[in-house]
């Protein structure tokens, strides 16, 4: 089956004119989120530590007819993701959906992980989260309008072999992702947790999946036989950016084909 293409046909008015912030947008995940955006209509804001692949990604976009914003930001640094939020508003006026996608992931046994291999992802995944949110959320709430999604993943439900950096952080995601629902839905800011199980990307392939056997392996065990592509979480982040999630937050959503199910063993 061929991956989701979202473009005008698809639903022609779902972004028109919205200004979308993707952070870890320059490649994966976050490049795919934002070309469905580009192809529906919405301003875009990417922000990623690589300047020369967000660069690109921005002239990709554009490519497609979109206004692009290209910000160079760690989002780690408190300061550098508040410079983000400005240069977001100065160019477009306002943000109206936050897709907080930046990651950072490895294999490593937990007894053998380092305090700054713990710190580095923990900083990205978590703290990364919180910082954007907090920066470009206190914009919405004065609003009294804002959509943001962040991406956690499977691993942050339960335990997490060879990530417990990664699995910790994701857990602490989407628990602020229903702490900050709770707390900034009376303003009109709805917030929801995207959770993938494993996904196929250039970055993931190279940093975790990087043993063809060892890949082939897990991907037996995925009910639908193989791991998810960038592209098949493209879809839940357009529902929730929508107006037929306006119902909704709170929520997180897996697109995990399954795996989250397979210890219930058939016959």
């Amino acid at each position: 089956m061929e991956p989701l293409r979202p473009d005008a046909s698809f639903a022609p008015d779902l972004l028109r004119d919205q200004v979308c912030l993707v952070t870890g947008g320059a490649t994966g995940i976050g490049l795919a989120i934002a070309r469905a955006m580009a192809r529906l209509g919405a301003k875009l804001v990417l922000a990623s530590r690589n300047e020369e692949r967000l660069a690109a990604a921005v002239e990709e976009l554009r490519g497609l007819g979109a206004e692009a914003l290209a910000v160079p930001t760690n989002v780690r640094e408190p300061e550098q993701v508040e410079r983000m939020a400005v240069r977001a508003v100065e160019r477009f006026g306002a943000v109206d959906v936050l897709v907080n996608n930046a990651g950072a992931n490895f294999l490593c046994p937990a007894s053998q992980m380092t305090p700054n291999g713990w710190r580095t992802v923990v900083d990205v995944v978590l703290n990364g989260t919180f910082y954007c949110s907090h920066a470009v959320g206190r914009r919405m709430l004065e609003r009294r309008r804002g959509r943001i999604i962040n991406m956690a993943a499977t691993n942050g439900s339960g335990g997490s072999p060879l990530m417990c950096h990664s699995g910790a952080a994701k857990a602490g995601v989407i628990n602020l992702t229903q702490t900050l629902a709770v707390e900034w839905a009376p303003f009109g800011v709805l917030v929801n947790a995207v959770a993938p199980g494993p996904v196929s990307t250039e970055g993931a392939n190279a940093r975790l999946w990087s043993a063809p056997d060892v890949m082939a392996a897990l991907e037996r065990k995925v009910p639908l036989g193989r791991f998810a592509r960038a592209e098949d979480c493209v879809g839940p982040v357009l529902y929730l950016c929508s107006e037929a999630a306006r119902f909704t937050t709170g929520a997180v959503l897996t697109v995990d084909g399954g795996d989250a199910l397979r210890r219930i063993e058939l016959g």
